[in-house]
C-alpha cells in the first residue's frame, strides 16, 4: 500500500544530482568543501576529546526513563572552545587559504556543533562534513551572521567530522570563528526494546506502531503537514529533540512564529541555539529517509508560559518559498466536539501521524487526572486529555507537536504523558497494517491553545498580543499558504487599524470607514499613565512617532464621539 509522490521524488533527484555530496543543511549558500588532501598531517589537524563519563550518560538516560514529558534528551554538550588561532592547520590551495580541523568524540552516534562566536567576512565560507563527505553542511557565510553571534549546526552521523574554512588568498582576515561546544549523541535507544541499537534522530528509529504522514491515513492532512517542524535544541549540558508548528496570525503576514512546549525552549539562548527542520518526511508510505536540506537556525524567544507549557519563538529567517511551508490555523475555544490528530517527530524520526478517533478531548477535572512526573509543573486544568490513541502514539521527541481538530486547526501542543506503542498482536489484511495492543497507549496531555492565549496575560506570558496583531480577538483563525494566489479575507469587528505591530520608529492609525465626527487617539502604558494624545485627520488617519516611547507594550485607544476601541501595540528596540 505504498503511495508515491512524484513531485517530491523529482525534487530530491534534482537536489542530489546538484553535486557529489548530500546537501544537509540550514540556510546555506553555494560552494563545496575541498575535502581532505594528501599533504595534511593528521597530528596537526586532529582534535581528540576523551570518551565521555558513562555515569553522566546513564544519568541522562534515567531522566528520559523517569520523566513523562516528551522531549528527547539524546546528546551531551561538550565544551571545546576551538578556533583557527588555537587548533587545526592552515594551507594555501590555489587561490584559497584553507583551515581545517578534524574533531573526534569517541563513542558518539552523531555530532552537532555550536559556534558561539560566529561573524564571517563576505567571501569567506565554512563547511562541516564527515570524512567520507556523505553528509555536508554549508557553505555558511556572512549571510549566516546574526546579532547573537551564534551558529548552531545540526547532527552529522558518526563520531568524527571535519570543519573547513575557506578564505580568499588576498583577504588578510576572515572575521571571527570559535567552536564553543560539541553535541555528542549518546542515545542508542538501549532502553527501548523495539528499536534497540537505533541512534536517536536517525531515520526509522521511532517505535513500530508509528504511521508515516504520507501513508493513506495522512491523505486528508496534506495541507497542514508542512507546518510541523523538528527542533534540535542545544542547552547548557544536554541536547534535545522536540517538535513545533508554524502558526498563522490575524494579520496573515507570514511572520514565522513557531509554537512548541515551554519545557523545550524557555530561554533566549536556547532559541539562539536551535535548528528548525522543515519537511523531514518520507515521500511515500514507509519509504526512504526524508530530505534534510530544509532547515533554519536561530530564533527570537517571544513569549512562554510560567505554569502553562507553551513557548512561542520567531525564526531569524523567514522560510524561503522553496520550502513550501504552511502557517497552521488555530482554535482557542475551550470546548471541542471532534476527534483529534497529531503530526510529530517521535524519536527525531521522519514525520508521523497519530489519531484519537473515539472521542473529543476532555479537560482534567482534578490534579489526580495528571499523575505523571514532569507534567505537574503546570496547571492540571490547562491540558487537553487524550485518553487513548487508536492509530500511532507519541514518544520522546514529540513534545511541542500540535494537536489538530477535524477543522485542521491547532487546539494544543504536547506536554507529555504515558502513551507508548504496545506489542504487535495481529495483522489486518484489509488495511495491510499490523495490529498493536492499545493497552499501554493511554494518557497524553496537550496544553490548550486557549490557555496559552491569555491565561497568563497579566504576567506578560500570552500568545494573544503576537498572534492577534490587528486586535480582532478571533476565537478561530484559518491557515495561511504564503504561495497561494487566493485572496485572504480577514473578518474584523473593529473600525480602526493600528499597524505595524510591533512598531519600531512609527506606527499608523487608519479608519476602515468614513468618520462621523472628530477622531482621536491616546497612548497609555500598562500602569495606566497617559503618555500621548492626538487627533485623526479628516479621513481618520494618523502617523505617530515612537522615538520617545521606551520599548514595551502600550494600549492605543482610538475613537470618535460615542465610540471607542482599544489596541495593544508593542514598541520594539529602536
Amino acid at each position: 500500500m505504498k503511495r508515491r509522490f512524484w513531485h517530491i521524488g523529482v525534487l530530491l533527484v534534482l537536489l542530489l544530482s546538484s553535486g557529489n555530496y548530500t546537501l544537509n543543511g540550514q540556510l546555506q549558500f553555494p560552494g563545496e568543501p575541498l575535502g581532505i588532501t594528501d599533504n595534511l598531517k593528521a597530528a596537526e589537524v586532529i582534535y581528540l576529546l576523551p570518551p565521555p563519563d558513562p555515569m553522566e550518560i546513564e544519568a541522562e538516560m534515567e531522566l528520559n526513563r523517569m520523566s513523562h514529558s516528551k522531549p528527547l534528551r539524546f546528546a551531551l554538550v561538550r565544551p571545546v572552545n576551538l578556533s583557527p588561532e588555537t587548533h587545526g592547520s592552515w594551507s594555501l590551495e590555489g587561490d584559497i587559504r584553507v583551515w581545517r580541523v578534524h574533531v573526534l568524540s569517541p563513542g558518539a552516534y552523531s555530532l552537532g556543533l555550536l559556534f558561539g562566536n560566529y561573524d564571517l567576512m563576505p567571501g569567506v565560507k565554512l563547511f562541516v562534513y564527515d570524512p567520507a563527505q556523505q553528509q555536508v553542511k554549508g557553505a555558511f557565510t556572512s549571510g549566516n551572521n546574526k546579532r547573537s553571534g551564534i551558529l548552531p549546526v545540526g547532527q552529522i552521523p558518526g563520531e568524527e567530522l571535519l570543519i573547513e574554512l575557506q578564505v580568499p588568498a588576498g583577504m588578510a582576515g576572515y572575521g571571527e570563528l570559535e567552536l564553543q561546544s560539541l553535541s555528542h549523541a549518546f542515545l542508542d535507544t538501549g532502553f527501548k526494546s523495539s528499536t534497540n541499537g537505533c541512534p536517536a534522530g536517525e531515520f526509522g528509529c521511532s517505535d513500530a506502531c508509528e504511521i508515516d504522514v504520507n501513508c493513506l491515513e495522512g491523505d486528508d492532512w496534506w495541507r497542514v503537514k508542512p507546518s510541523v517542524v523538528r527542533i534540535f535544541i542545544q542547552k547548557t549540558t544536554i541536547s534535545e529533540y522536540c517538535t513545533g508548528v508554524l502558526v498563522n496570525n490575524s494579520a496573515y503576514d507570514g511572520t514565522p512564529y513557531i509554537l512548541t512546549a515551554e519545557h523545550c525552549i524557555n530561554k533566549q539562548v536556547q532559541a539562539d541555539q536551535s535548528v528548525f527542520l522543515f519537511n523531514y518526511e518520507s515521500a511515500e508510505c514507509f519509504g526512504e529517509n526524508g530530505p534534510l536540506d530544509m532547515s533554519l537556525e536561530g530564533a527570537e524567544l517571544i513569549t512562554h508560559g510560567d505554569s502553562i507549557d507553551f513557548s512561542l519563538v520567531k525564526l531569524v529567517h523567514t522560510p524561503p518559498a522553496s520550502y513550501g511551508v504552511y502557517y497552521a490555523g488555530w482554535d482557542r475555544s475551550d470546548f471541542q466536539t471532534s476527534s483529534t490528530t497529531t503530526i510529530h517527530h517521535p524519536y527525531g524520526d521522519v514525520k508521523k501521524i497519530s489519531f484519537d478517533d473515539d472521542e473529543a478531548p476532555s479537560i482534567p477535572a482534578q490534579p489526580g487526572d495528571v499523575p505523571y512526573s514532569g507534567l505537574d509543573d503546570y496547571h492540571y486544568y490547562s491540558y487537553w486529555w487524550i485518553r487513548q490513541w487508536e492509530v500511532g502514539s507519541t514518544e520522546g521527541g514529540s513534545s511541542g507537536c500540535p494537536l489538530f481538530n477535524q477543522a485542521r486547526r491547532v487546539i494544543g501542543t504536547l506536554s507529555g504523558g504515558n502513551a507508548a506503542c504496545g506489542d504487535s498482536i495481529g495483522y489486518n489484511a484489509e488495511t495491510d497494517r499490523v495490529i498493536y495492543n492499545l493497552a499501554p497507549n493511554y494518557d497524553d496531555y496537550f496544553t490548550q491553545f486557549g490557555m496559552a492565549w491569555d491565561h497568563e496575560e497579566g504576567k506578560g506570558n500570552a500568545l494573544k498580543p503576537w498572534l492577534d496583531p490587528i486586535g480582532d480577538n478571533p476565537e478561530t483563525l484559518s491557515g495561511y499558504n504564503p504561495t497561494s494566489t487566493e485572496s485572504i479575507k480577514i473578518v474584523t469587528g473593529k473600525h480602526f487599524q493600528v499597524f505595524p505591530n510591533p512598531a519600531q520608529d512609527l506606527f499608523y492609525i487608519t479608519s476602515k470607514e468614513p468618520l462621523q465626527g472628530q477622531g482621536y487617539y491616546t497612548i497609555v502604558n500598562l500602569s495606566g499613565a497617559l503618555l500621548k494624545r492626538g487627533q485623526l485627520d479628516g479621513e481618520g488617519r494618523a502617523e505617530i512617532q515612537t522615538t520617545t516611547l521606551p520599548p514595551g507594550l502600550y494600549i492605543i485607544s482610538v475613537g470618535v464621539d460615542g465610540y471607542q476601541e482599544h489596541h495593544k501595540l508593542l514598541v520594539s528596540d529602536q
